[in-house]
């Protein structure tokens, strides 16, 4: 069993590194050789068996522990952002505010294009009134302008007489005055 286990020996030293952790396992094991050779190969089956089983445990413990060594960097870094993940937050953050006061003031200027707009249409309906009424006012002032033009044309034949009268008393006061000089 020894020539055989040089022999494999000596196979993984060729290939390699890789055998390294066989070959590392197998010196604790020759011990166990006579133990073997004693029982009639039975037991040391066993033992070989054990000790080739033994060389998956320590890749497959060196396997977990950087497993999870890697996971809990990677807890880390879930519980902990990165700086870069922090200022984005904090952008984000930062632009959200800005969207809510930027919707605040939306709210507030369509309320006060509101109120302007109802300003704008009671203004309207109140302008709409005054010039009505300055129309009502412009008519009875052209109507009482025409009933007092039709006076004074009426009253022109009155004013005509009144000149022909002051012209004779007129005459005949300046007809006396020269008669006198």
């Amino acid at each position: 069993m020894c020539a055989d286990l040089i022999g494999v020996e000596e196979g993984l030293r060729r290939r390699g590194v890789g055998g390294l952790a066989v070959v590392l396992h197998e010196h604790p094991a020759r011990p166990h050789d006579p133990l073997g050779s004693a029982t009639g190969h039975r037991a040391g089956y066993w033992i070989a068996g054990f000790f080739l089983l033994s060389t998956v445990f320590r890749p497959a413990g060196a396997w977990f522990a950087q497993l999870r060594k890697r996971l809990g960097t990677l807890l880390k870094d879930v519980t902990f952002p990165r700086d870069d993940v922090v200022r984005l937050r904090e952008g984000m953050e930062h632009m959200d505010r800005g969207v809510k006061v930027l919707e605040e003031k939306t709210e507030e200027q369509y309320r006060a294009l509101a109120e302007l707009r109802r300003a704008v249409d009671a203004l309207g309906v109140s302008l709409y009134g005054r010039a009505d009424e300055a129309d009502r006012r412009i008519a009875a002032l052209a109507r009482e302008f025409e009933t007092t033009v039709n006076r004074l044309t009426d009253n022109e034949e009155i004013i005509t007489g009144l000149k022909a009268f002051l012209r004779t008393g007129d005459a005949s006061t300046l007809g006396g005055a020269s008669a006198d000089a």
